[in-house]
Order: C-alpha cells, then sequence, then structure tokens
C-alpha cells in the first residue's frame, strides 16, 4: 500500500491511489478487578505491556503494562459439593416439585431468594429467576436439566453476588428463551433487562464435566452484567445476536466451547468506561473454543489476551476468494465474499480489541471476512500457532505490532501485516497477500483496498469519486484533496509513533502481489532471514520504503519485477546485490550466486515469473568476486523456493561482479549503474510493456527510481 509521498512519486505507473496512515485511540493501564484480593487459589491474568519497534524511537501511550486480573476461585474451579445440605429442585413439565429452602415455585416459574447449592433436573416450560442477598452466592446444579421459556430468559439472575452454573458429571442440559421478549435491542451494553436465554446481572461462572446447550431466540446466548468465568465444561451456545457476552471481563480457563451467531459477536467483553480499566477484558486460556459468527469472533473492548489452547475462528462468510480483476494495477487485486451474514458497516474481525492483543501462545485459527487479527492499539505475539486466512490484513494494529515467536501463516490476505509500527524479533512468519506482505504504514480499521463497496469507499475511507465502475482511474483523477493524514493516541494528536519496519531474527517469507517489504518511514534490517516472493506487477518491488533503509544483518533474498526498485543506503554495513536479468524468467527456474571459490552463497527457484534478484547476506564481501547462474537443478533443503546449504548442477552464467559500494547492481555484463524502463513500460528487467523511457539509480543513495 502506498503512503502519499511515494503515490506522488509514482502517479505515472497507476492513477490510483489510496492513503491509509490513520491512528486510533489508546487506553490507559488498568488495575485488578472487584474480586482482585479474595485471597483465590488460581488466577487468570490478561497483561499487554507496550512494545515499541527496533530503532522506530515510538513511544505510544500505553507505555506501562496494562492489566486485567480476574481471580478464580475453589468455588469457580470445583465441581464437589454437598448434595445432602442441598435443595432439590425436579422440574417436571411447568411447575417443580421443591426439597429444601431457598426456593419455591410459582406456576411455571422457579424462584431462589437464598445463598446455596440448588441441584435442578427434569424439564421446564418456565423460567428459574434467582432474587436473592446482594452478597449471596447460589449455585445451581444442572443434572440433565432442561429449561425453555417461551417469553423470557430461561435463568434470569436478577440479584445476587454470583452465580454458578455446575454441569453434573456426564449430563446433557439445554436451556433456552423465548424469541419474542426482547424490546431494547440497540445497546445490549447498557440494557438491564433480560435479552439473553441465560442473564445474569452480576457475576456468573460455568463449570463442570457435563455438556450445556444454550440457544438464544430472542437476541443473546449468555450474559453477565459483571464477570464470567468459565473453567470447564462442553458448552455450545446458538443465537440470533451475540454468543457469550462478559460485560465487565470475560475469562477462560478450560473447556469445551462452541458459539454460532447469526449476526452478531461470538464471544465479547463490552465495558468500555476508560475511568474503569480493570474491565472490558477478555482472557482466554487452555480451551478449546470454536466461533462461526455474523459480527467479530472474540471481541474485547480494552485487552485481549490469549495464553494457551485452541482457537478457531469463522466470521461472516470467511475470507471468501481471491479475483483476479484489476491485479493489473499492481496488487490491487480483491477478495470476493459471498453470502455474507453482516452488513457492510458491521465489524467482520476474527480477534479484535479497542486497545492491546497480546498472544502468549496456542493454536489460532482464523477465515475472517475482515481483518483475522486486530487491534486498536498494539498487537503482541509472543508465541503460538497461526493459520489466518483474511479478507483484509491477516494481523493489524492502529500502532505497533510485534511479533517475538510462533509461527504465523497467513495463506491469504489482502496485506499479510500492517501496522504504524512493525518489529518481527523472531519466530516464523509466511504471508500470502494480493497486496504488500508486511505494510508498516499504519492507519485504523479497514486500511486495505481490498473492501470496495457501492459508494466507493476503501474499508471505510471515502476514496475520491472519479473512478469508473471497473475501479479504473479516470483522466481527470486530481490528488491535491488527498485524505487528510492523522495519528492520534489518546485522543490527541501524537506524532511520537513513528513508521517503521525493524526485523532483527526470526523467518520472514512473503508471496506479494504489492510491495514484498513496504514502510511508509524507514526499514532496518538487522537479523532474520527473508525470502520475498515479490510481485510481477507495476508499481510494486521486492522492497518499499519511504524513509531510510539499513541492514545490518541477516539475510534478505527476493525476486520480482524490477519495476520500483528500491535497496538499502550508505549507512547499510552489509552489502546487498541487485542482478538485473535481460529476460523475464519463468516462475521456477533457478537463480544463483557462487563466491571465488565456488560455494553458493545464494540459490533460489522462485514461485512466480521475476526479472530482479536481490540478495543481501554477510557473505557479500568487499572486493571479492561473484558469479550469477542461471537454470541448472539445486538439491537441498528450500521453502518458498529459497534453498539453504544447496548444492546445484548445470546452469548457465550470466555474470560476475565485484562488490564495492553497499548496494552494488548488475547486468549481463556485470556492475552498472542500472538504466531501465518506469512503471513495466518498455524492457525494463525483462519485463516487456508498451512505452520506452530512461531511468538513473543514484547508488549511494539508492533512492527510488526517478524518469529522466
Amino acid at each position: 500500500m502506498f503512503n502519499r509521498t511515494s503515490a506522488l512519486r509514482k502517479t505515472f505507473i497507476i492513477a490510483l491511489l489510496c492513503t491509509s496512515i490513520t491512528g486510533s485511540a489508546m487506553l490507559a493501564g488498568c488495575s485488578s478487578d472487584k474480586e482482585g484480593n479474595e485471597g483465590s487459589d488460581r488466577q487468570i491474568v490478561s497483561s499487554s505491556g507496550n512494545t515499541s519497534a527496533q530503532n522506530s524511537s515510538n513511544n505510544s501511550s500505553n507505555n506501562s503494562s496494562s492489566v486485567s486480573e480476574v481471580s478464580f476461585n475453589e468455588e469457580d474451579v470445583s465441581t464437589e459439593y454437598d448434595e445432602s445440605g442441598s435443595t432439590s429442585i425436579k422440574l417436571n413439565g411447568t411447575s417443580a416439585e421443591i426439597k429444601g429452602s431457598g426456593a419455591s415455585v410459582e406456576g411455571n416459574t422457579v424462584k431462589i431468594t437464598a445463598a446455596g447449592t440448588y441441584i435442578l433436573s427434569g424439564k421446564l416450560t418456565g423460567q428459574v429467576i434467582i432474587s436473592a442477598g446482594k452478597n449471596d452466592v447460589v449455585k445451581l446444579v444442572l443434572d440433565n436439566a432442561g429449561i425453555s421459556s417461551t417469553d423470557t430468559a430461561a435463568i434470569y439472575a436478577e440479584k445476587c453476588e454470583k452465580t454458578i452454573l455446575l454441569l453434573n458429571d456426564d449430563t446433557e442440559n439445554t436451556l433456552s428463551d423465548g424469541s419474542n421478549y426482547v424490546s431494547d435491542t440497540d445497546d445490549d451494553s447498557e440494557s438491564d433487562s433480560p435479552n439473553a436465554a441465560v442473564y445474569c446481572k452480576d457475576d456468573l461462572t460455568i463449570l463442570g464435566n457435563g455438556s450445556l446447550t444454550v440457544t438464544g431466540n430472542a437476541r443473546n446466548g449468555i450474559t453477565s452484567k459483571d464477570i464470567l468465568r468459565i473453567s470447564s465444561g462442553t458448552i455450545t451456545v446458538n443465537a440470533v445476536h451475540n454468543g457469550i457476552t462478559g460485560r465487565d471481563n470475560l475469562a477462560v480457563e478450560g473447556g469445551k466451547i462452541t458459539v454460532t451467531t447469526k449476526d452478531g459477536d461470538g464471544l465479547r467483553s463490552t465495558y468500555s468506561d476508560t475511568d474503569d480499566n480493570a474491565k472490558g477484558h477478555i482472557t482466554l486460556d487452555n480451551a478449546d473454543i470454536t466461533v462461526n459468527s455474523g459480527s467479530d469472533g472474540i471481541q474485547a473492548e480494552k485487552t485481549l489476551t490469549v495464553n494457551s489452547g485452541t482457537i478457531t475462528v469463522k466470521t461472516g462468510s470467511g475470507a471468501g476468494t481471491q479475483s483476479t480483476q484489476n491485479q493489473n494495477q499492481g496488487g490491487f487485486g480483491r477478495f470476493s465474499q459471498s453470502n455474507s451474514n453482516s452488513s457492510s458497516d458491521e465489524s467482520v474481525k476474527g480477534l479484535k480489541a479497542g486497545t492491546n492483543i497480546t498472544i502468549n501462545g496456542g493454536t489460532i485459527n482464523i477465515d475472517s471476512y475482515d481483518d483475522a487479527i486486530h487491534s486498536n492499539g498494539d498487537a503482541i505475539i509472543k508465541d503460538g500457532t497461526f493459520n489466518i486466512k483474511a479478507g483484509d490484513d491477516g494481523i493489524h494494529a492502529d500502532t505497533n505490532l510485534s511479533v517475538s515467536g510462533g509461527t504465523i501463516t497467513v495463506s491469504q490476505s489482502y496485506e499479510g501485516l500492517e501496522a504504524i509500527a512493525i518489529d518481527i524479533s523472531g519466530g516464523t512468519v509466511d504471508i500470502t497477500a494480493s497486496d504488500d506482505g508486511i505494510n508498516a504504514a499504519g492507519g485504523n480499521d479497514g486500511s486495505g483496498f481490498g473492501n470496495f463497496d457501492n459508494n466507493m469507499d476503501f474499508g471505510g475511507r471515502r476514496f475520491p469519486q472519479n473512478i469508473d465502475q471497473n475501479n479504473n482511474a479516470a483522466s481527470t483523477v486530481s490528488y491535491s484533496n488527498e485524505i487528510q493524514v492523522e495519528k492520534t493516541v489518546s485522543g490527541t494528536d501524537d506524532n511520537s509513533i513513528s513508521t517503521a519496519l525493524n526485523i532483527s531474527d526470526g523467518t520472514v517469507y512473503v508471496n506479494a502481489q504489492g510491495d514484498g517489504l513496504d514502510s511508509n518511514g524507514a526499514l532496518n534490517i538487522s537479523g532474520g532471514m527473508i525470502v520475498v516472493n515479490g510481485t510481477t506487477q507495476a508499481g510494486n518491488g521486492i522492497i518499499d520504503h519511504d524513509g531510510s533503509c539499513t541492514v545490518t544483518g541477516g539475510t534478505l533474498i527476493g525476486a520480482g519485477t524490477s519495476d520500483m526498485l528500491e535497496l538499502p543506503g550508505d549507512a547499510s554495513t552489509q552489502k546487498t546485490v541487485a542482478v538485473l536479468l535481460s529476460q523475464t524468467q519463468e516462475a521456477g527456474k533457478l537463480v544463483y550466486i557462487t563466491n571465488s571459490s565456488g560455494n553458493v552463497i545464494a540459490a533460489m527457484s522462485p514461485e512466480k515469473s521475476y526479472g530482479c534478484l536481490v540478495f543481501s547476506s554477510a557473505d557479500l564481501k568487499e572486493n571479492e568476486t561473484y558469479t550469477v547462474y542461471t537454470g541448472g537443478t539445486a538439491s537441498g533443503d528450500s521453502t518458498h523456493g529459497c534453498y539453504s546449504k544447496a548444492s546445484v548442477s548445470g546452469g548457465t552464467q550470466y555474470t560476475t561482479f565485484t562488490v564495492s559500494n553497499a548496494v552494488t547492481y548488475v547486468d549481463q555484463n556485470g556492475v552498472t549503474s542500472y538504466s531501465g524502463n518506469m512503471g513495466g513500460r518498455g524492457n525494463m528487467g525483462g519485463m516487456t510493456g508498451q512505452t520506452p523511457g530512461r531511468m538513473s539509480v543514484d547508488s549511494d543513495s539508492a533512492e527510488e527510481l526517478t524518469a529522466v
């Protein structure tokens, strides 16, 4: 994706432009919740600290760790109870038989008015209502119980300190509400009237070794207005709107949870008051969670923390299939979705947080209509296994994105990773993108070009109207009134977040139809292994940067068009070579480089046709001579066409060169100052077009090619 500066330089290549650098408000840190001092036996801690991208001088408002602490007391995790001291409630159709104290029956309504343990069995067409003391804990043991209401919630905890639903061992329990009783449908978070099959005004805990199936016929499945804890059990929720809501906090530390919604979120926490930062958080740990939602899969108003477990999310109709239309415009390919459950103005993301997302581990599988993982603040990936398909971005953060571990596979996306500042210091990242692979550009929700609508909105941004219905730029397009670029943090303008892409370690694979690595600011590579199968389209490059580009370590190897060739500057302490091929090479054809001893230092069989090879490595030494070959065969370990410790045979010598400057350009005649044709027009690096032109390259500054 292009920012304003580079786009203006490229307007004679492509006439389509959109700018997307808009920050988003971040909220301050948070303290422990109201039960943080209860002397719990277990605690779930949701934490996300600020991560500033290396060398980017970023300083977001979230400088200190944000911690939401939800305690799990013994009563939240223990499935034991005293049956002899419990009240028995045998449901029998439209009434109930009660043995013990604390409960009464009025018609088809069972009313519980005191703390204690209540064992429910049988079937009831009616309701269980809890109206006890404000400090009372009420435990409902569901023992093959079925409660179905025709005109309200099945279980309504009107008043108590905490409601506990204990699913008795090896039992099957069902709860469902009526379909027409909900009148307040505009804002669930503000409603004090029941709007879910299970509705609690205070805390709710679900646990046990049985199963629970909840059907929200009117609107929602399970709602707690305070803290919702799930520690065990097999829980299935089907809801018209939202599935499971812990308004103040939602904490899961076990169990198997399956949620299906028609037009709402799967799991969510919605508390938004910034004066109480202990609320609005989700923590997921050691659970098996499957969500198929019409809107966001898992959505936290503030922080979302994943520590472990398996999470599988599909939102809307999923990522759809990649469309080939308009991809001749250099990576502006789109995805087409059909039969989505959501309207165009709803959020349909996989994992979403209003401030920060922190993922410490687990297995995460996402097939999302929009962004797969989206944070309005920072996103911090420390570990885990990710399998992602996204209609827009694979992982998006409005401010900083940090990847220090894990295995991230983005098999489909508009852009793979996007944030104002991106810091990759470990792990394995494997990206397939129809536009940029990794984009340090910033911008808040919907920054990709991938989601046009009938009003010519690009992912929520108004695009100039003089574009025809085939998405072709009209000849009269004027960019004098381009979209205003803003960076806002905590509701105020903040220019302290520097746009930068920093890679210091880890392994990065990119297959992109736009730029492979794109930074609208600085691009810094100090370590790691980076492989780019770049675009074959005009207007894009293997790397693209609008600030300085510095390479001090690591390995970069990439193949693609030389149309928008940008390379490191003189501040780089590691050498780089750009091999400009006289003819387009077909996909899969080997190209390799040997040193003066005949040892292979680089070998690649690119996955797409290519006219240029870019290689940077500590193996490139000043004043040493190297040879480039094309063709032949290679053996050894390879990933996405790149070989490690390759053995080669055959091939045709293309050129030799001696390294001198930070960047050495070579063609079939050896070292060159490089000249070619712009925008894929003419014969530039083997890419054939129509209109010949000349370019010059200032190899000292390695600035972007300019027409002369």
